[in-house]
């Protein structure tokens, strides 16, 4: 993985501008709720936390995908998926650890974050700086498939 979408929760103030930016570059609607990016909110508590694929090195996605749709591109690691074979039976969703996976009930698929190919318009739109394009480092890469690991079991 060369690149990947750094979150900084902290910066966040749950203006949702990821989310239509996301929905309206994937869908061309003004929906953030079939966007994938999600913004996580606990407003009583001040806490926002955007919450998108992780480009997991192993997906538990993909072993779960019962029609065999996801896959790992083999040029830049992107989780992608076959969205004209996805039965949207929410398999992958249950799976994910990160809550990477989107229910687009517009089109019956599940679909995550594909990076925009390298452009990420939720980054590009996020007027905070909580979300950064960059690389990340192998040690990252580890701890965040360490924490996948523990919490599917």
């Amino acid at each position: 993985m060369s690149k990947q979408i750094i979150i900084n929760s902290e910066l966040c103030t749950g203006c949702g501008s990821c989310e239509m930016a996301c929905a309206i570059s994937k869908t061309g609607q003004c929906l953030p709720g079939i966007a994938r990016i999600k913004v996580w909110r606990e407003e009583t508590r001040g806490m926002f936390i955007p919450m998108t694929c992780n480009q997991c090195i192993d997906p538990p996605c993909v072993q779960a995908c019962l029609m065999n749709v996801i896959f790992k591109n083999s040029d830049n690691g992107v989780t992608l998926r076959h969205l004209d074979l996805c039965i949207g039976c929410r398999t992958c969703q249950v799976f994910c650890p990160f809550e990477g996976c989107r229910y687009d009930y517009l089109n019956d698929v599940i679909v995550n974050c594909d990076l925009c190919g390298g452009d990420p318009e939720c980054v590009k739109y996020c007027p905070t700086g909580a979300l950064r394009y960059e690389q990340l480092l192998p040690s990252l890469d580890y701890i965040r498939m360490e924490t996948a690991l523990k919490a599917i079991g």
